[in-house]
């Protein structure tokens, strides 16, 4: 199989400090990838590359699709189908929910990153469209009932699932979530991961998901990459008791050798 994302010698330095040092990284399509570590481990840093948030240092590949985002300006890699959420939500909290995820859908019609919130559609056929799609997006995030309700005030949990259906409206090729479960209860963190689910079995959306709840990733991931000082230092699969083992020493102590065969 042809891999969806291809990450060769990324490295990242911000003057004198290095953030990431020659990571090798592979996504499938339809594959999830659990990215764990401790604050500063450069887990946010490397989505920041994919997205073309950060220039990487010179040297460094990053191909998606069979082309390379190095470069590239961050709206224009969305428009190649690759979403993301963030860890601290920017949603606009006088906006409804429905408006909110309609920016997500904007994104994918003509026109650049201004028009998106000036004049997102050049027609009334684009509007209806993209409405259709953010309220598929939102009935499958389970709410659509609140679909034009106003995003403040709304529980984390809510305003969690608005931000994931804002970024799986345009059903990317690939989405980057950080931390989508922070702060939530049990039963709205196993909510979330399902519906993450969903859309990778469905959609055959490439997830790289960067995560502190250690169970909650290892329960939804093919694969788990163990990062430390900028550096990968355990990469396998969660499925077996022994490499999960593995992966979750690598998270607590450090650099782990992979287990013989594995």
């Amino acid at each position: 199989m042809t891999a969806l994302l291809e990450i060769r010698n990324l490295s990242l330095s911000f003057g004198g400090l290095h953030v990431l040092h020659d990571i090798g990284l592979s996504l499938n399509p339809g594959e999830i990838v659990g990215m764990i570590g401790p604050n500063g481990a450069g887990k946010s840093a490397l989505v920041n590359c994919i997205c073309g948030l950060y220039p990487p240092s010179s040297g460094s590949r990053i191909d998606f699709d069979n082309l390379s985002l190095v470069g590239m300006p961050p709206h224009r890699v969305a428009s190649l189908g690759i979403s993301r959420t963030f860890q601290h939500m920017y949603l606009n909290e006088s906006m409804t929910v429905l408006e909110n995820v309609l920016i997500g859908a904007a994104s994918q019609f003509r026109g650049g990153v201004l028009r998106r919130y000036v004049r997102p559609y050049a027609s009334s056929r684009e509007e209806a469209d993209a409405r259709h799609q953010a309220l598929t997006s939102l009935e499958r995030c389970g709410i659509a009932d609140i679909a034009l309700r106003p995003v403040a005030g709304l529980p984390l949990g809510i305003r969690r699932r608005v931000d994931l259906a804002r970024a799986l409206v345009r059903t990317p090729k690939l989405l980057l979530i950080d931390e989508p479960a922070s702060g939530l209860a049990n039963d709205e963190r196993a909510l979330v991961r399902d519906l993450i689910g969903i859309a990778q079995t469905s959609d055959n959306v490439a997830v790289i998901w960067i995560e502190h709840d250690l169970e909650l990733v290892v329960s939804a991931a093919t694969r788990v990459a163990v990062l430390h000082h900028g550096r990968i230092v355990a990469e396998g699969s969660p499925q077996s008791e022994q490499e999960r083992k593995r992966l979750i020493d690598a998270y607590l102590i450090g650099n782990i050798p992979p287990t013989q065969g594995g």
